[in-house]
């Protein structure tokens, strides 16, 4: 099915709807000129028939002359009548082509639904689906005397039936997207869409620009600057925008500094000169934190505020919609629970009585089925919570729901579902189905209340010390609402999302009314560990979150949590409450602020950036993740614009290294453990290497028809045309989140550096961000101490010496090894204090200055040191190889610190080999 075909069957739909006389007469000229041409074809037939079967002169067969004539006749009436129909027809069409712009919006809509399967697997809508609803659409739709506005509340009122339908059952991060998408595809159908910027919004550069000096290094980043020069050269519209930009550099400071950025204007005529698509991509290369609260404008602009306002959850509507043979979906989130919804929901259509249900999972198949069967001849409803856990009980399910007919059902019967996303579930049942979303209330805020609400006054006083159990309850409930919403700061609160639970809570606090209630004295340290060590600490598998989780810990439970007044954040709004009842505690919860700051996890103020940041990036790619990559691009086709990408990239990356040469020029020595460091890199780049070399140019025959396009050449394809790095070069490569612009540039630099090593000998100081495997760098620095000194490795571990001095003045030191490239999150090194200090305003990454590791035997830590964590990518979180290592984590430097190390464990500073901004 495409396009042209599907608008062509809605518009048949829509004119038999609004206008029946002429899909009647449409149908009537198609079935007679038919029937004529039949006729005709049959007296021709007959005539052949007859001369074959003609013996002697056939000029004297009187029924062959009769019958010539006859068709002579009826041919030229058919043809005249023929000609009148095309006329009659013709009009006809006219008629009809009017209301062809509702039946294309239609197509465009049903193909915008259809792309969402590749956002989360749940998401499936079919055809006869999107067809009742278009239906149901035209009957709903505001009549009018006129046709044009006919046509326009047509229009407007499917496309929000349509949004309003999708929106209840996609999850609230996709909902912003789904707006988005929905208003591009309506642009792009009515030729309002340039790709090429589009293809930039989605997916940033592609190449790497050389021309104009940075205006101002200060707050002007290099990705930001190369993106400017990037549109300024291979976008149309802005041709000259990145010299504009440093002759106005302070205008645009003041754009980057604005609080409402996507609102600022730009400087002089690009303001008027500029679309709103194109002022989305200046945002995009200069303040990606205001991205979304800029595509919240741009529908707004095009489509109307209602479509960023996302209609309430509504369970009755969801049932209006339904019938006895389509299934009610819950779309399940972490920690959303829709029973009670549907108790209350039920008690209101007085089936209180008649709802059944059953938590699915092993051995419960049977169970479920009879109570269908009985569900079905009596009427009732049947709830089927956790589908995703019977993941092989599904496909009996999917059959059983392919059975139902209305004629063998009780019309009341309605089968509810439950489940997470799982792409075990089974297409056809979530395509028939009606699916909803139905989340908790998000924010610090809502996640206390929804504490309290659940409990009763007599619990609040069941604690023989009240007074101690409300204080420390308090504690623990704003603890659990704190690391719950940390993740929403992504791996800067957590480096692993945990799902902590409702449960864990409860855990800890029936084990906090016990021990309060068993001893005397309140047991601070038994409290900590079973709640911070095991309870949710049960879940934390990475040793960083686990010191974070402790640490926090440490603010909520405490003596001083029983003091009046004793704040949980610097800003002290949000304070501990004294005893009273559960109205008192919600009156209170109520007062706080709906958008805490970050101050309140614990966090710099930058993490608020950061997390804006990090939702316009996903929503990015989330859209990235629906497209086609059909459409052409500057009037080239995808394949075109393959051929220049795998000709660049060939001609970018350097050939494969000579393992023998390395091998012969640095053999392995016992005394110089580095010369195996080299080679052991240089064969690991290799694998990369001859990988790429080869998969470029099987691609490039594969586009010219020389070779088949295998399914991974043309993933390979995709990857490359959305400028990310294709799956076969990222499994053979180092951890990096690069796009593959900055991927293929930042690989070249990496081979240089090898290359520049072998070339030259031992550098004074290494480029840690050049190693494809730096922990096998640090081990051999640890042997060739340990040999030079003849003591056990074991023994040996690393000091860490922040340099004060620029690189180039720096000699290569006796023991040990200079490194630089590191960058900082969530602080800052201040050269002048040598100390680590808070991070400056919107400045999210600071550089670290060289650091020397220098070996020292039996270290014992010294005081006043944050253990800061270096990772090779922001995303922190790794898997561990098969050498024990993980394959992000690299290692803990010590840093000077005059502030405690549980403030910096708290803001979650880190150091990173590589950094994309």
């Amino acid at each position: 099915i495409n396009a042209e075909y599907m608008g062509e069957q809605l518009l048949g739909k829509l004119v038999a709807k609004e206008r029946k006389d002429l899909e009647d007469e449409k149908k009537q000229l198609t079935q007679s000129n038919a029937n004529m041409l039949r006729e005709l074809k049959e007296l021709q037939d007959t005539i052949l028939r007859m001369l074959q079967e003609a013996e002697g002169d056939i000029l004297e067969q009187e029924d062959l002359i009769d019958t010539l004539e006859r068709s002579k006749v009826k041919s030229s009436e058919i043809k005249t009548k023929v000609a009148e129909q095309k006329v009659t027809e013709k009009t006809i069409d006219e008629m009809r082509n009017k209301y062809r712009p509702v039946a294309f919006r239609g197509s465009t809509l049903f193909f915008c639904a259809a792309g969402l399967a590749a956002v989360d697997p749940m998401y499936q809508y079919s055809l006869q689906w999107f067809n009742n609803l278009f239906l149901a659409g035209i009957d709903n739709a505001d009549k009018s005397d006129g046709l044009e506005s006919r046509l326009e509340n047509l229009k407007d009122y499917f496309t929000y039936s349509f949004y309003s339908n999708v929106c209840r059952s996609v999850f609230e991060s996709h909902k912003l997207m789904l707006s988005f998408a929905l208003c591009i595809a309506i642009l792009r159908s009515e030729g309002q869409l340039n790709e090429l910027e589009w293809r930039f919004l989605l997916a940033g550069s592609t190449s790497t620009v050389q021309g104009l000096a940075n205006p101002d290094p200060d707050w002007l980043v290099e990705e930001a600057w190369n993106d400017l020069q990037f549109i300024s050269a291979q976008l149309p519209a802005f041709e000259g925008f990145a010299g504009a930009f440093t002759q106005h550099v302070q205008h645009y400071k003041g754009y980057f500094d604005a609080q409402d950025s996507h609102r600022s204007a730009l400087v002089e005529d690009w303001e008027t000169k500029l679309t709103r698509l194109e002022k989305l991509i200046v945002l995009r290369c200069l303040r990606p934190d205001k991205v979304l609260e800029g595509i919240q404008d741009f529908v707004s602009h095009y489509m109307g505020e209602k479509y960023i306002i996302a209609p309430a959850f509504n369970l009755a509507d969801s049932y209006r919609d339904s019938d006895c043979i389509s299934p009610l979906i819950f779309i399940l989130s972490p920690g959303a629970d829709p029973m009670d919804e549907l108790m209350k929901f039920a008690e209101g259509m007085k089936m209180t009585k008649k709802l059944h249900s059953i938590s699915l999972g092993q051995g419960q198949g049977k169970k479920a089925e009879m109570m269908i069967q009985e569900g079905i001849e009596r009427g009732s409803w049947v709830l089927l919570q956790n589908a995703h856990l019977a993941v092989t009980w599904l496909s009996t399910l999917e059959a059983i729901v392919e059975q139902f007919t209305p004629e063998t059902m009780k019309r009341e019967f309605r089968l509810w579902l439950t489940s997470m996303p799982s792409a075990a579930f089974p297409v056809s049942v979530l395509q028939v189905g009606i699916k909803m979303t139905n989340e908790p209330p998000k924010g610090l805020r809502n996640n206390v209340n929804r504490s309290y609400v659940s409990f009763t006054d007599e619990y609040l006083e069941s604690c023989k010390k009240t007074t101690e159990f409300k204080k420390l309850l308090f504690s623990l409930c704003f603890f659990h609402a704190t690391i719950q919403e940390r993740r929403k700061f992504g791996p800067l609160g957590w480096n692993i999302a945990y799902e902590f639970t409702n449960a864990d809570l409860l855990v800890c606090l029936k084990q906090l009314q016990h021990f309060l209630d068993a001893y005397e004295a309140v047991p601070y340290v038994v409290i900590k560990f079973l709640s911070g060590q095991i309870n949710y600490g049960g879940r934390v598998t990475d040793d960083t979150d686990r010191r974070c989780l402790m640490t926090l810990l440490d603010t909520y439970i405490c003596p001083e949590v029983l003091e009046i007044d004793y704040r949980f954040s610097p800003s002290g709004i949000y304070r501990t409450l004294e005893p009273g009842n559960r109205s008192y505690y919600l009156d209170h919860i109520r007062e706080w602020p709906l958008n805490p700051q970050p101050e309140v996890f614990g966090l710099h103020a930058n993490a608020d950036i950061t997390c804006a940041r990090n939702e316009t990036y996903e929503v990015m790619r989330t859209i990235l993740s629906m497209q086609t990559g059909t459409a052409d691009v500057a009037g080239k086709s995808r394949d075109q614009v393959l051929q220049e990408m795998t000709t660049e990239i060939a001609g970018k990356v350097p050939p494969a290294f000579d393992e023998r040469a390395y091998a012969a020029k640095y053999p392995t020595r016992y005394e110089q453990s580095m010369n195996t460091v080299l080679v052991q890199e240089a064969v690991r780049f290799n694998r990369l290497l001859s990988v790429m070399h080869l998969s470029l140019k099987e691609l490039d025959r594969a586009i010219k028809g020389e070779v088949v396009m295998s399914q991974e050449l043309e993933n390979m394809g995709t990857s490359m045309f959305n400028n990310q790095v294709p799956t076969m070069w990222a499994d053979r490569a180092y951890p990096s989140l690069r796009p593959l612009s900055g991927w293929v540039d930042d690989l070249v630099r990496r081979c240089e550096f090898i290359a520049t090593w072998y070339e030259e000998g031992l550098p004074a100081a290494f480029w840690i961000s050049g190693f494809f495997f730096p922990q096998a760098f640090l081990t051999g620095t640890l042997q060739n101490y340990a040999r030079k000194h003849q003591i056990s490795i074991d023994t040996i571990s690393f000091g860490f010496v922040v340099q004060t001095e620029p690189l180039s003045k720096l000699p290569a030191p006796e023991d040990g090894v200079l490194i630089w490239g590191l960058s900082m999150e969530g602080a800052r090194w201040d050269i002048q204090a040598n100390t680590i200090v808070e991070s400056r305003p919107k400045e999210l990454f600071s550089e670290m200055p060289p650091v020397l590791l220098k070996p020292e035997v039996n270290r014992t830590r010294p005081p006043s040191v944050y253990g800061c964590p270096v990772y090779k990518t922001l995303r922190r979180a790794g898997t561990l190889s098969t050498t024990g290592h993980s394959t992000n984590f690299i290692i803990n430097m010590d840093l000077r610190s005059d502030l405690p190390e549980t403030h910096w464990i708290s803001r979650g500073v880190a150091c990173f080999s590589e950094v994309v901004q």
